[in-house]
């Protein structure tokens, strides 16, 4: 199970595993990739580009989404609208949602006008619980009032746990000789 909370190692994830596209990257961590499955937001060029200030220019603040009804997403906020904190210049290529959305991925959140892409995952017959945010969810999150997003994650592994999927068994070869 896992929660990516940064939203691009997933898409990068399911771009080079699952839609085989094996050289897939973020701009962000390799601006030459040949495949940027994430790339720097439009309104962002000129900042990385160095041309404009960096200083208080990033998507910062609270933004408004439209999730799919039906979706984890969803189900674990109890409603199709929400809004959420960002802190980031780069987001899901459009160029590759098509190609993405083909080889699993549901796109469960946009803006409301459809152009950026606010959360991602996968079906729950494909994985567990695999959700990712271009939001920052940590920053809503308290001790006594976690987020939605982090309950639904640790219902999931304690349904998974029920349904005695844990702790996995390992071949009787793969721990030959090690003492657990």
């Amino acid at each position: 199970m896992g929660l990516c909370l940064g939203l691009q190692c997933m898409v990068i994830e399911v771009a080079r595993h699952l839609a085989g596209i094996t050289d897939a990257d973020s701009a962000e961590f390799d601006e030459r990739t040949s495949h940027p499955v994430i790339s720097t937001m439009a309104d962002q060029a000129d900042v990385i580009a160095g041309e404009r200030d960096m200083g208080g220019t990033m998507r910062l603040g609270a933004y408004p989404a439209k999730l799919e009804p039906g979706s984890l997403v969803a189900k674990a906020y109890g409603t199709t609208e929400v809004a959420e904190r960002h802190r980031h210049r780069y987001e899901v290529n459009n160029a590759y949602r098509k190609q993405l959305a083909d080889a699993g991925l549901a796109i469960s959140g946009l803006s409301p006008d459809g152009h950026l892409v606010e959360f991602v995952e996968l079906t729950t017959d494909q994985h567990p619980f695999f959700v990712g945010t271009q939001a920052h969810p940590e920053l809503k999150s308290r001790p006594t009032r976690p987020h939605p997003l982090f309950t639904a994650f640790v219902g999931a592994a304690l349904t998974y746990l029920a349904a005695d999927r844990l702790p996995v068994e390992l071949p009787e070869t793969a721990t030959a000789g090690v003492q657990l």
